[in-house]
């Protein structure tokens, strides 16, 4: 500005060089800064003035019209630069949130995917490479059908279809398939994208995975309709069991009258009946309402002590190799359960090979994490691993391995509880059973189990011995009308003075001479605990002795008894209710002595 000053300033008046001072505020419109331009305005309006002077214009309209012309100029471009300014600011402001939207985009765990009308590729965010799989240099560019399953209905036209028109498309369960070629499922939203004129021109994909989710859903779900299972089989087998009480006994009752011919069919009754009863164990059991005696045992023991067994059970056509743990893999569990889970599994396992194969039990360490499939908390488990090289089974069946009843062996063949038994074991135990499984290639069971603590250890009683009463009154309470008849018979038979009882009436009954209250706990309105209470309020050494089909734990745990608290489990012989009503009847005489 100070040049052309100079330049104007020296060249005569006539040139009308003025003019080339008056842009100075123009050209200060590209800072973008009103200040500067109102400067740059004012330091023209001096040279103007300056240059006026210098040619004799001073005071004159000429002047003036000059002056005039700076200060419209400068005016003109401080409106301009304020707004450039704000322009620029609001295009660094979209920037700023362009690229922020970019980060958040680019560091979403989900895929978001954005592809032209045609189906072409156009973005890739690291969630997809990560879901995917596919780096963004491989993909953009690439159709996005190549992303779908190929077995599955192509509907992508039609979605592309639904997009140009602008509508949003929405897919709960979509499957696509990852680099490595695996499948997997995902939650798909789509939306159109917009030009500025309101037009569709391209479409853009969030894609959450839900494989896990889903997994752990079906999880979730097969164990509620398991939990209901297990509490209908603990139903049946409580009401089985009272009949099964009924029969064991009168079928003795029946062995002391009969001929000899009789005696043998009333054994074959005998037979069926344990059979059934050790049924109904195993209901309960897979209902987890089985009592067990549990203690410390070596898993590495049970393996090899049942290897020679087991091995002459699966037939010649099949090897059976047995690798136990070199050092010792103490549990806490009872050994008849573990032997007969390794039973079941070895026997399934020997179904499963009609042609011959192998059979692999090991036994080792492992270690559980938090980030694991396992409902267990972390920490280090025994492992029993249980493999096959078999027919192996398809995804459904494996799915309902472990229902009770359910079985893919002939009726004639298998009862279906088997493995709904081995479920239940283990997770009596606090443990975990898992399966893999392909079609032709074999299965693999893998149970986990909390390795033993030094005082984990318990030490059983011996179960009491029966004795003859000597005209002691025992009351019943039993609402199965057989079974009270049973329990009074056994105890008439041998020397008690017995006596059935009316809960409904309880109140009204003189119970002056009663010395044992014999009741089941769950009963029709009052429970059993309920009515001895009601009962030793009013003969405080009244002893009671309870009866169930029901589980001893569960029990113990819903009506808050005790363990010192006896119960006899149902079917009970008459052994076994003699015993129970000599206990009950001796701790009395400790206490009155």
């Amino acid at each position: 500005m100070t040049l052309l000053g100079a330049i104007s300033a020296a060249a005569p008046a006539r040139l009308l060089m003025f003019g080339v001072v008056a842009i100075g505020p123009p050209l200060a419109v590209a800072t973008a800064s009103p200040l500067t331009v109102l400067s740059v305005g004012g330091y023209t309006l001096m040279i103007a003035f300056a240059i006026s002077t210098w040619q004799g214009l001073l005071g004159s309209t000429d002047q003036t019209l000059r002056l005039l012309t700076v200060v419209c100029a400068t005016l003109v471009s401080w409106s301009l630069a304020r707004h450039l300014r704000t322009a620029l600011r609001a295009t660094a402001s979209a920037a700023r949130e362009r690229e922020m939207l970019a980060a958040i985009v680019d560091q979403s765990s989900d895929a978001i995917i954005a592809s032209a009308l045609d189906g072409t590729l156009t973005a890739w965010n690291r969630g997809a490479e990560r879901i995917y799989g596919y780096t963004a240099n491989q993909v953009i560019g690439q159709p996005l059908a190549n992303l779908i399953r190929p077995d599955q209905p192509d509907r992508l036209p039609q979605v592309l279809a639904d997009l140009a028109a602008g509508q949003q498309i929405r897919i709960d369960e979509a499957q696509r398939i990852r680099s490595d070629g695996t499948p997997f499922l995902v939650s798909v939203i789509v939306s159109p994208i917009r030009d500025e004129y309101g037009m569709v021109v391209a479409a853009a994909a969030t894609e959450r995975d839900i494989t896990d989710e889903k997994l752990a859903r079906q999880r979730s779900e097969r164990a509620a309709r398991m939990e209901s299972l297990g509490q209908l089989a603990g139903g049946i087998a409580h009401d089985f069991n009272n009949l099964l009480a009924i029969i064991l006994n009168y079928a003795d009752f029946l062995g002391e009258e009969v001929s000899d011919d009789g005696t043998r069919d009333l054994a074959r009754i005998k037979d069926a009946a344990d059979r059934a009863k050790a049924l109904t164990g195993q209901l309960l059991l897979f209902a987890k309402r089985e009592p067990t005696e549990v203690g410390i045992v070596d898993l590495n023991e049970v393996i090899t002590e049942a290897g020679d067994l087991l091995s002459r059970t699966i037939g010649a056509d099949i090897q059976l190799l047995c690798r136990p743990r070199s050092e010792a893999l103490p549990v806490y569990a009872n050994r008849g359960r573990l032997d007969q889970i390794l039973l079941n599994l070895v026997i399934n396992a020997r179904d499963a090979m009609p042609e011959g194969g192998v059979v692999v039990v090991e036994t080792d360490l492992a270690d559980v994490h938090a980030e694991d499939s396992t409902p267990l908390p972390p920490g280090q488990y025994a492992r029993l691993t249980v493999s096959d090289t078999g027919t192996g089974m398809t995804a459904e069946v494996r799915d309902r391995l472990f229902e009770p009843f359910f079985t893919t062996k002939p009726a004639d063949r298998g009862t279906g509880l088997g493995l709904a038994t081995v479920y239940g074991i283990v997770g009596d135990a606090g443990g975990h059973i898992s399966v893999e499984s392909a079609l032709g290639i074999g299965t693999t069971f893998r149970i986990l189990l909390p390795p033993a603590t030094e005082n984990a250890d318990q030490v059983t009683e011996p179960p009491s011995e029966s004795r003859a009463g000597h005209g002691e009154l025992v009351a019943v309470i039993e609402d199965e009308e057989y079974v009270c008849d049973l329990v009074l018979r056994i105890l008439r038979e041998n020397g008690y003075r017995a006596t059935a009882l009316d809960q409904s009436s309880l109140a009204d009954d003189d119970l002056n001479g009663v010395t044992l209250l014999i009741t089941d706990i769950v009963l029709p309105g009052k429970s059993g605990p309920a009515l001895a209470d009601q009962m030793r309020a009013r003969h405080p050494d009244l002893r009671v002795l309870f009866i169930s089909g029901y589980s001893d734990s569960e029990l113990r745990h819903r009506y808050g008894l005790g363990e010192e608290t006896r119960i006899v489990q149902k079917p009970f012989t008459a052994v076994e209710i003699l015993a129970g009503v000599g206990e009950a009847l001796s701790e009395a005489h400790q206490v009155r002595r």
